[in-house]
């Protein structure tokens, strides 16, 4: 069901002069808005949301996952690939204390979750990626790594 009546929002950049022509866009959804409108006003809210719950859950401050994923160059901190450009980087925090360490792609965050914040862990990748338990096998080791 459409309704005749044009979007307010497009109505108030006709009244304020952004625009010359008084638009046509019927208000189809919420608010009443035009679809343009409305997709930009689900954004916000989502920005929003967004906003709110890493205050809430991380103790960040307002702005600062913004400022955040600045000094990260917009990358996740770990792979340096993602982006968070369909999927929001994650908060990356200590478990035990709390404190927000950074942000990640839900991959890297994962692989720090299964890891459990072990830096053997980590050792133990380097090494297996530096000498593999198959090429010590062919070597004549007895056994790989302990």
């Amino acid at each position: 069901m459409t309704t005749s009546k044009p979007c307010k929002e497009c109505l108030a950049e006709f009244d304020n002069g952004t625009i010359s022509k008084l638009p046509k866009r019927l208000a189809l959804n919420p608010g009443p808005r035009c679809q343009t409108h409305w997709r930009a006003e689900l954004r916000r809210r989502k920005a929003a949301n967004h906003e709110k719950r890493v205050q809430g859950v991380y103790g960040l401050k307002a702005g600062e996952y913004a400022q955040l994923y600045e000094f990260q160059q917009g990358r996740c901190a770990l792979c340096r690939r993602a982006t968070g450009a369909s999927k929001r980087l994650a908060v990356d925090h200590d478990h035990v204390s709390g404190e927000v360490r950074g942000l990640a792609c839900s991959v890297c965050n994962r692989l720090l979750g299964h890891a459990r914040d072990k830096i053997a862990f980590f050792r133990r990748c380097i090494l297996y990626l530096a000498f593999p338990p198959y090429k010590a096998m062919k070597e004549g080791w007895t056994e790989w790594y302990d």
